[in-house]
Parts: C-alpha cells; sequence; structure tokens
C-alpha cells in the first residue's frame, strides 16, 4: 500500500504542493508516497526525500499510460490538490481506501473525505488543508493564531514585505538550508504567460546595474524561456561594448552568464541556493527559490497576492502597483485585455533595485 499525490498542475502549483508532501511524511512516516504529476517535474521530490516514486501523467498524450500504472493497485489514501473534472474522473476510476480532495457541489460521488477549500489563505495552506481530517495536530495548528496570522494579504498597493510574520516550520515549503558562496543574483524573466513578464528593458536595466555595482548576473529559466533570456544577454552585452554599463570601482565589472534551459527542476534549486537573491516574476522561479531558501524579490502584474500564490518564504518582497484592472484572470494573459500592460511598464528598475537591496 501506498499514498498518492495527484498533482498534475504547473511546476509553480507543484512546488507548493511541498508543505502537504512534507507533511505526509511526518504524519505516517511508514507509508511510501507517490506523486503523480507532469513529466520531468518529480525528480526534485525524489531527490529531497519527499516521494519515494514518481508517475509522470503526460496530458498532452492523453495520460493512459500513467491511469494505467494507478488503475494497477489499490491506493491507501489518494489526496488531490488539482480540481479539475478531468481529474476527478480519473480519480473515480482509481480504488483506494480514502480519497481526499476540494469539495465541489458536483464531486460527492469521487472522493469520500471533501475538505472546503480555504480561499483566504495562501495555496501551499490550501494544499495543506486536505490533511487536517486525517492529521489532528495539523488540524489544531491551522486553527492557531500563528496560521490565521498568514491569510492573505488584500492590498494590490506598493511593495509588500513577507518578512514578518514567519512561516511556522509546520508549514515550510523550504528543502534546504540557504548556503550563499557566491555573490549572484539570478534573474528569472520569463512565464508561462506573457503578461506576468515584467518587461525586457526592466530586465536588461537591472542587469546593466547591477553589473555595474560588480555583482555577477545570472539569468534562470526553462527552454522555453530561452530566448527570452538570449535576448535579454545580447541586449546587456550591447550596453557594455558601447560603453553604457560603467563600473563604480576599479574597473571591476561583474559577470553576466546565461543558465535559461541548462538545468532540471532539482538542479535549479541546487543552483538558486548558492547565491545571494532572486528578481523574477510571479512564477515558478518565485517558488523553486521559495524552496531553496533563496530571498526574492517578485514583480506582480496582472495577478494580485489575495489569489493566494505569494512566495511562499519568510525572504520576500513582492512589488506591485495599485491599478483598478487588476486581476484580470488567476494566471495572467497572452496579451493584456486591455492593450496598455500598465501593470508591468509602470515598474522602474531603480524600484526593482531599491528593493533589492533593501532585501540584502
Amino acid at each position: 500500500m501506498a499514498h498518492l499525490v495527484f498533482q498534475t498542475a504547473f511546476p509553480g502549483d507543484l512546488f507548493l504542493s511541498v508543505p502537504l508532501m512534507k507533511r505526509i511524511k511526518e504524519w505516517d512516516f511508514s507509508t511510501p508516497v507517490v506523486l503523480a504529476c507532469r513529466p520531468g517535474l518529480g525528480d526534485f521530490f525524489v531527490r529531497f526525500g519527499l516521494a519515494d516514486v514518481v508517475i509522470s501523467v503526460d496530458k498532452k498524450k492523453g495520460a493512459e499510460e500513467a491511469l494505467k500504472q494507478l488503475r494497477a493497485q489499490e491506493w491507501d489514501t489518494i489526496f488531490s490538490p488539482h480540481e479539475s473534472v478531468r481529474t476527478a474522473l480519473w480519480m473515480r476510476s482509481l480504488k483506494a481506501k480514502r480519497k481526499v480532495g476540494f469539495r465541489k457541489w458536483w464531486n460527492g460521488l469521487v472522493y469520500d473525505t471533501r475538505v472546503e477549500r480555504p480561499l483566504d489563505f495562501p495555496d501551499a495552506l490550501r494544499q495543506l488543508s486536505l490533511l487536517t481530517p486525517l492529521d489532528s495536530r495539523l488540524a489544531e495548528l491551522f486553527g492557531s493564531e500563528e496560521a490565521q496570522a498568514l491569510r492573505s494579504p488584500t492590498t494590490r498597493s506598493g511593495p509588500v514585505d513577507f518578512r514578518v510574520p514567519m512561516i511556522p516550520e509546520w508549514a515550510s515549503m523550504q528543502v534546504m538550508q540557504h548556503s550563499p558562496e557566491r555573490g549572484v543574483v539570478f534573474l528569472a524573466p520569463g512565464s508561462v504567460w506573457a503578461t506576468k513578464r515584467w518587461t525586457q528593458s526592466g530586465y536588461v536595466d537591472l542587469a546593466c546595474a547591477l553589473l555595474s555595482s560588480g555583482v555577477d548576473v545570472e539569468l534562470v529559466g526553462s527552454k522555453a524561456e530561452k530566448p527570452l533570456c538570449d535576448e535579454i544577454q545580447q541586449q546587456v552585452h550591447a550596453h557594455v561594448v558601447a560603453g553604457m554599463v560603467k563600473t563604480l570601482s576599479a574597473g571591476f565589472l561583474g559577470k553576466l552568464t546565461n543558465k535559461a534551459g541548462e538545468t532540471s527542476l532539482t538542479e535549479l534549486v541546487l543552483l538558486l541556493n548558492k547565491g545571494v537573491a532572486l528578481v523574477s516574476n510571479d512564477s515558478g522561479a518565485m517558488h523553486a527559490a521559495a524552496a531553496a531558501g533563496l530571498p526574492t524579490v517578485a514583480v506582480f502584474g496582472p495577478t494580485t497576492l489575495d489569489l493566494g500564490y505569494r512566495p511562499w518564504q519568510n525572504r520576500a518582497i513582492v512589488i506591485q502597483h495599485e491599478l483598478g484592472c487588476r486581476p484580470c484572470g488567476k494566471h495572467g494573459h497572452d496579451r493584456c485585455p486591455i492593450g496598455t500592460h500598465a501593470c508591468m511598464k509602470n515598474i522602474t528598475p531603480s524600484e526593482v533595485l531599491g528593493t533589492l537591496q533593501q532585501l540584502i
């Protein structure tokens, strides 16, 4: 017998499953945990002891091979943070002593244990709440003042400093102690959704400012984000050649490196763990930094913090500007719905640099 966590969402949502999976291991340390997730994402969970086995679910190919594996055994408990109808239909076809999911008006025949999704909490705690019907101590912790202080902020203006209140260890998604070995600032300019990306010129100017002060900069991202990182690298080099990047001390200039497309999820976390800080959008890289314990400045545009997807760590500041059009969706869009993209264009490199200096 084994427990199954079925979470086939994007990498950022999968990272936010870490507190749940850590707690499952503590709650029932003697039972193996299997994670079903998108291809290429599960190695991280095995590497850090959060899952014993990973089953890849390739939705683009219909997921039949994965479902065949999942149906081949009876599970002890199935936890399903994913809320789609398709996922529910898949869960109904599996055999388990218990199936735990979030309550929907239509899924009573799928899950025998249904949890009200606590929408005013960050998503890491929402997912963790799936274990509260089975873990009485965790249920007590959820009712504590410590947990209540972690409700999602409703403000949509100014920077939001998440260094206080602290996330308690029982809810943490950090998997390793932050161990900076190099004075590197990482920049993660990509996102699956175009409107969630801070401006390319903003990242170029920020990189130039950091290099001018002698700070090494590394660009990180997925294979799909490599073309964007390549363009930023080329523009920064053009600024250096044109003499627009000037050193502030004895001719010392920081080094720019482009690591986009070169790292797996596990390798990205290990890489980030050795740096000084990250500047990113509301993206998977932001959540990878939280797992690595890396201080983070996150630039939020179309999404807002009350949606529940804040950087889930104790050393993070979110930059955002209040606009009547925010949020324009849960995930962002390929194009700004009103054609301005002001939520990102209004955030300046000097504002981001100042926040970064404040954080580190």
